[in-house]
């Protein structure tokens, strides 16, 4: 896995669904003391994804923006559908 790329790509899909700019994606190690499991941690702002390893944290945070996105797009879609009817509807 490319790390830059894959920060990058967090990043640019965190600045598309939320609309902020200029923060931070980190990725830390928590240590398996105290029956830690998921050592791993990916952060973007109040974002965070955890695994076993560095690799599964990226995934799972791109993963979950890539969700978030989605569901955005299906959201806006629905709603210029709505605008599109009320429009029409005033052409008449």
């Amino acid at each position: 896995m490319d790390l830059d790329a894959t920060f990058k790509s967090i990043r640019s899909l965190y600045q598309t669904v939320s609309g902020k700019t200029d923060q931070d994606v980190t990725l830390s190690y928590r240590g398996s003391g105290y029956g830690v499991t998921k050592v791993y941690l990916v952060r973007v702002d109040a974002r965070e994804a955890s695994h076993e390893t560095y690799d599964g944290a990226l995934t799972s945070m791109l993963d979950s923006l890539k969700k978030e996105l989605d569901t955005k797009v299906r959201s806006t879609e629905a709603e210029a559908t709505r605008l599109r009817q009320v429009l029409s509807q005033l052409g008449n």
